[in-house]
């Protein structure tokens, strides 16, 4: 039997001729609906819901333990603070009575090398490791600030001497507050590094070292006054 031979144009389709629907993959359902897209199963949505929400909980949690260290440790710090001030204030005012050569030393290295802008925290510890009363120790660095500000106006006629000042200083964030450091105190340790404990431990070694070296020089004299022909050692 024969068969009339088709021509080319009748056997070969063009692509434009497919509907585009037809060349793509379907998924069939077990009803014979076809889907263009397999759907994602429905313990696999409860499961991922169900990660979403511990990590929401996770998350909420880590922060409210994080608020509620931060609180405490600022309430800690706070009684710590007040504590200090407590015992610089009950220390026995001198009334006018200069400060002692130690006592101004200590001061002195604070205001050249750390600080003119001492907070209440650093006023107290300080108060207590020298042992001058809270209030000297404030207008002691007041009165400082007052001098440095009429010697820079004498050699430089310009009202600016406290904006000088101002501007040589660095703002750091020393246990949760603001402080004024120089650029020397940030030379020797970094911003972060700044606290209460760290100032407190700088007076002390600088106090001990002028308690020291006091008392050598005490030992001395009064070797030298027993026996005047002594050699003095260097």
């Amino acid at each position: 039997m024969e068969f009339a031979n088709p021509s080319m144009d009748s056997v070969i389709l063009s692509e434009e001729s497919i509907p585009r629907r037809t060349l793509r993959r379907r998924f069939t359902t077990n009803k014979g609906s076809s889907l263009r897209f397999k759907p994602a199963s429905v313990s696999a949505m409860t499961a991922r819901h169900r990660t979403t929400s511990e990590d929401n909980l996770k998350k909420k949690a880590y922060k409210q333990a994080f608020l509620q260290s931060a609180t405490r440790g600022q309430g800690e710090r706070e009684a710590r603070v007040r504590e200090l001030k407590k015992r610089a204030l009950a220390i026995t005012s001198t009334g006018k009575t200069p400060a002692t050569s130690r006592q101004r030393l200590v001061m002195q290295m604070v205001y050249d090398e750390i600080t003119p802008y001492p907070d209440e925290a650093w006023v107290s510890q300080l108060g207590v490791i020298i042992n001058r009363e809270y209030h000297q120790v404030k207008n002691w660095f007041s009165n400082q600030r007052q001098k440095d500000a009429r010697d820079s106006r004498q050699h430089t006629p310009q009202p600016t001497a406290s904006a000088s000042l101002e501007a040589s200083l660095c703002k750091i964030i020393c246990d949760g507050r603001d402080l004024r450091l120089r650029t020397a105190a940030l030379d020797s340790c970094r911003a972060e590094d700044w606290s209460d404990t760290f100032f407190d431990e700088v007076v002390m070694i600088y106090n001990f070292r002028l308690l020291a070296k006091h008392s050598q020089e005490e030992a001395i004299a009064a070797l030298v006054e027993c026996e005047p022909d002594m050699a003095i050692p260097s």
